[in-house]
């Protein structure tokens, strides 16, 4: 019986490592993302930012740009609670982000890294923790994945641009947008 309990648990923990781990969008996922053609979006249909990966969308949100807008992606980057520091899970996806940004597609470009927070809190509080998490992110991008800082900036924007306004408590809120802003450093 033990044996049986101990096999299923490692086959719970297993099966839940693989559905987070398609939820998480590869290097080239976000490369190609980024490097769409301003106003466009390379994947189709709902985007979906479940756990099960259900849907294209692989744990980012492809807002269609109008045709005035670089290409972005919004990332669900996970940080510490009420901190800046990167949980395991969002140095796996700041890895991500380091390789698509290496892309050659991506060569010459700049990118500017926005912090965005939820609605709970005060303005000021949002707006420090956000400008923390984007400079986390930056520096890790930096320091871990060799990115070179002119192509990077780091903006908090804390919670004045909410991704579901409706719901500002919404864990789709709480996220790291990368913007490619195009030329060269």
């Amino acid at each position: 019986m033990n044996f049986l309990m101990k096999w299923l648990c490692l086959a719970f923990c297993l099966s839940f490592g693989l559905a987070w781990a398609t939820d998480m969008p590869s290097a080239n996922d976000i490369a190609s993302k980024l490097a769409a053609p301003t106003g466009q979006a390379p994947v189709s249909g709902p985007q979906s930012r479940s756990l099960f990966g259900q849907g294209p969308g692989r744990g980012i949100t492809v807002n269609n740009a109008k045709p005035e807008e670089p290409a972005a992606i919004d990332l669900n980057i996970h940080f510490e609670f009420d901190s800046a520091r990167l949980t395991n899970e969002g140095s796996v996806l700041v890895g991500n982000l380091g390789r698509a940004l290496k892309d050659p597609r991506l060569v010459g470009k700049r990118f500017r890294i926005e912090g965005h927070t939820d609605g709970q809190g005060s303005q000021a509080y949002n707006q420090a923790l956000s400008e923390r998490r984007a400079a986390a992110v930056r520096r890790e991008l930096m320091a871990v994945h060799g990115v070179d800082p002119a192509q990077l900036d780091a903006l908090g924007l804390g919670k004045s641009q909410l991704l579901d306004p409706s719901q500002p408590l919404a864990a789709a809120n709480r996220r790291v947008r990368v913007i490619n802003l195009g030329g060269t450093p």
